[in-house]
């Protein structure tokens, strides 16, 4: 059970969701633009199903939507659209034939590692102007982000079976 939200919190909470409403929107553009054709598929949001599919796969496709926040039929779609590209298969698990596995092709397992490098160069790049007091802060800043959001999860997951 949570701790009740004293004053003090509640403004910081505010403050935090205003930063993050605020300012990751223009944080992943800036760092994601690539000045390439518009048709690019790097940051398409299905290259990055198709990397929770390979971190965590084979895997539910209910599991990938709650891990990354996605939608029932917006994951369809992004499921449909990677199987279309021949990089995931759709599977019928063998113990409950209403659920659906999905797993990472040797395709997709090429793209994955194609987009990965080519994102990777990308932000890199966009980041490089940065000065190197800058690049260590935002370096212990995203450690400090990963950590929170483990937590996070960790606590959605207890929800979701007690729930």
């Amino acid at each position: 059970m949570a701790a009740p939200v004293t004053d003090t919190n509640r403004k910081k909470l505010e403050d935090i969701a205003d930063d993050i409403l605020d300012s990751f929107p223009i944080f992943f553009r800036r760092v994601s633009r690539e000045g390439s054709h518009p048709g690019s598929k790097k940051f398409d949001p299905s290259r990055f199903v198709l990397r929770a599919v390979w971190k965590h796969g084979p895997v539910r496709m209910s599991e990938i939507g709650i891990h990354m926040g996605i939608s029932k039929p917006y994951m369809t779609l992004l499921v449909n659209r990677l199987i279309c590209e021949g990089l995931v298969e759709r599977v019928t698990d063998t113990d409950d034939r209403r659920v659906v596995i999905i797993t990472i092709t040797e395709a997709g397992r090429d793209a994955i590692r194609e987009f990965t490098r080519d994102a990777r160069e990308t932000v890199m790049k966009n980041l490089s102007s940065l000065d190197s007091g800058d690049v260590s802060s935002l370096h212990e800043s995203m450690k400090r982000i990963r950590g929170i959001t483990s937590k996070l999860e960790r606590n959605e997951t207890r929800k979701c079976k007690l729930g």
